[in-house]
């Protein structure tokens, strides 16, 4: 969206607080109900920003519009524009009106917001891919960039309703993935984060097949591009001909993030979720077979309806067994339209939230004991920044960006600077973060 917007001529962008600002545009969730919460929360932000007459106009974009947006309408008329999540090739026009009224213009920014008095912008899905405008103007640092890869899911798992206002699952060609990721590193990255609602299921829309390898040996050829890192991966694909393809591609980063959301075979057919248990650690070992130096995340979903003591005590040995590098805990978050909204028995939300912690809690020392062993070896890190005392802040092909640990490198050149690469010793380990020095 920001980059159709700039391609319009008619836009600068400054920092959301800055005396400037003519329109605000907050980009929302609708996964869970925090999410929605804080997306709520920023859009009211924005709303008594424009009351009290800093900006003009405010725009909600993103998955709260495209699931909630005749309602916001109503609810918010306050908001100038509600698009949705395919809204972005229309951006402009919804701003600046047609292209006549864009030429029109005046220097006062009168905002036209189109030609028609409808206000929720939100399209119907289609199973076309949307149109991406060629230029892109990021909001993560220049040296890291994620790369979406496809849209929707297919899945029909019965917490989740992304599907219901994400459509079914449909893919970007393979060729116009590489070319975007060329021109993320003639900007200047070095890092790509492939990402969707099931990066594994990618292709097979377009190409009968499931083509995350193909796409991986392609993305092998940009060059310049160190690390190619695979997040939300469902479990049942996670393919041998990805595993290889992850172990043969030097620049693919030795991690998976592969959420499987319980370790209770039961609680997986609740939550109809492909694969069990024994599926899962035979995964695992295939994973750390082909690439020894693998770091697999996982996510785990606690307090779903029907997770008896017994369930959530299994989930636990199996987290003890499977011996993840990185996990985190949701508690379940009921969603309307979806299976588990009107499933029984309901865990309270007290004992949802202390199975959380226990969950946690269990995976500290395991967490601890995979950094112990990464003491004394050597590796390649990405520098993010330098805090206070001097430390620099790095990351290893083990850290995904803003969810895993970091690498505090100490005793540093002052002439490191962030988007630097750096070959370090790790000298000590804690549960989640890890010391080198440089070589």
């Amino acid at each position: 969206m920001l980059g159709a917007l700039m391609a319009s001529g008619n836009t600068e962008l400054v920092d959301a607080d800055s005396p400037d600002a003519d329109v605000l545009m907050v980009n929302t969730c609708a996964f869970i109900e925090s999410a929605k919460q804080e997306s709520i929360e920023a859009i009211l932000a924005a709303i008594r920003k424009k009351t009290h007459g800093t900006v003009k106009k405010v725009v909600v974009t993103g998955c709260l519009a495209q699931r909630y947006g005749d309602e916001l309408a109503i609810e918010l008329p306050e908001v100038d524009a509600f698009l949705g999540i395919q809204s972005a090739p229309m951006v402009s026009d919804v701003l600046f009106g047609t292209a006549s009224a864009r030429r029109a213009a005046s220097p006062a920014f009168s905002l036209p917001m189109a030609t028609t008095n409808a206000r929720n912008f939100v399209q119907p899905l289609t199973e076309k891919y949307p149109l991406i405008p060629p230029s892109r103007i990021r909001a993560t640092a220049p040296w890291t960039a994620y790369l979406k890869v496809s849209e929707g899911c297919d899945h029909v798992c019965t917490f989740c309703s992304i599907p219901s206002f994400r459509g079914r699952h449909r893919s970007k060609p393979v060729e116009a993935i590489t070319e975007e990721a060329r021109r993320l590193v003639g900007a200047g990255a070095s890092e790509i984060n492939l990402i969707a609602q099931d990066t594994t299921a990618y292709g097979m829309d377009l190409y009968q097949e499931l083509a995350l390898p193909r796409l991986l040996t392609e993305l092998g050829k940009v060059e310049g591009l160190r690390w190619v890192r695979l997040l939300y991966c469902y479990p049942t694909m996670v393919t041998e001909r990805l595993i290889k393809t992850m172990a043969d591609t030097p620049n693919v980063a030795h991690y998976l993030d592969v959420p499987l959301q319980h370790g209770d075979d039961g609680m997986l057919k609740r939550m109809k979720r492909g694969g069990s248990q024994s599926s899962y650690l035979r995964m695992l070992e295939r994973l750390r077979t082909a690439m020894p130096d693998v770091a697999v995340r996982t996510t785990f979903l606690v307090g779903f309806p029907g997770e008896t003591d017994c369930a959530f005590e299994n989930l636990v040995r199996f987290v003890q067994e499977a011996r993840f590098d990185r996990l985190g805990v949701f508690t379940y978050s009921p969603e309307e339209n979806t299976p588990g909204y009107e499933m029984t028995p309901v865990v309270p939300k007290k004992q949802a939230k202390t199975r959380r912690d226990v969950l946690m809690q269990a995976q500290q020392p395991i967490s601890l004991a995979a950094n112990d062993r990464l003491v004394n070896s050597e590796m390649s890190v990405l520098i993010e920044g330098r805090a206070a005392n001097g430390t620099l802040l790095a990351r290893s092909w083990r850290d995904a960006p803003e969810i895993d640990g970091t690498v505090r490198i100490v005793n540093a050149p002052d002439s490191a600077t962030p988007g630097d690469w750096m070959d370090v010793r790790v000298v000590s380990a804690e549960f989640y973060d890890v010391t080198a020095t440089p070589l």
